[in-house]
């Protein structure tokens, strides 16, 4: 325990075991990715599809996979000074999110009394609370949708037969319910601190603009390629307002 107390949270966040743990589980990701790549390839071998259609598939497959991984690594930066590179590595290289990866590590931040996200002002044990709370809360989605995902899709066929208005309705509720979460926070930042929870309601302004913005290129003058673009784009002009404001 002595030896514990004495590691800081950011010794322990980018050590040589975080970076090895990241290693094992990237390498696995990546190996049942190689694992599902060759059987749908040889799947469609035995289809019968020309190889010379599936190799163009997979270029531009690639090649559309590696602009909107921009947003990935840029959320990974984000990430980075909160809580080292390993653990947002490995958060990142599974099924989390920068949204809720951010605030879930707040909230646990918050409920510690920890003012703001950032390596040098955890301890090793908030550090540890943070991924576990971050960990127990994204397992929720997949353990939802392994026992519950049938009936609820069933649900929602039956609202849209007996009535397409409600089972619409629902979906949408959910969806701005689940946006006006993250919308929350900046309003609610900026009554507690002004100064940070400006900052915060900048930030997402300017981003949503970027996005309004990029969205209407892309719908009024067609360009497609642009889509692809649409998030990272807003990242950066969110965090360059983030610089400056700060």
């Amino acid at each position: 325990m002595n030896d514990f107390s004495a590691i800081t949270a950011e010794q322990a966040a980018n050590s040589a075991f975080m970076y090895a743990v990241g290693t094992v589980i990237t390498l696995f990701i990546v190996l049942i990715s190689v694992v599902f790549a060759v059987r749908s390839y040889r799947a469609a071998v035995a289809a019968g599809i020309d190889k010379k259609t599936i190799r163009a598939v997979i270029r531009s497959s690639a090649v559309f996979t590696l602009i909107p991984s921009t947003a990935i690594l840029l959320g990974l930066i984000t990430m980075a000074g909160g809580l080292g590179v390993p653990l947002s590595w490995i958060r990142l290289s599974v099924i989390g999110a920068v949204q809720y990866e951010l605030i879930a590590a707040n909230a646990a931040a918050s409920a510690a009394g920890i003012e703001a996200l950032l390596l040098n002002l955890l301890t090793p044990q908030v550090f540890v609370s943070i991924i576990v709370v971050m960990t127990l809360c994204i397992i929720s989605g997949p353990m939802f949708n392994l026992f519950f995902l049938k009936r609820y899709s069933r649900g929602l066929q039956n609202m849209r037969q007996k009535d397409n208005r409600w089972g619409k309705l629902v979906v949408a509720s959910l969806f701005m319910g689940m946006i006006c979460t993250f919308l929350g926070n900046p309003v609610i930042a900026l009554r507690v601190n002004p100064r940070t929870g400006l900052i915060s309601l900048s930030v997402m302004i300017i981003s949503a603009l970027v996005m309004g913005l990029c969205t209407f290129a892309v719908k009024k003058y067609r360009l497609k390629n642009l889509e692809g673009f649409a998030l990272p784009l807003s990242m950066i002009a969110g965090m360059i307002c983030a610089v400056f404001a700060s």
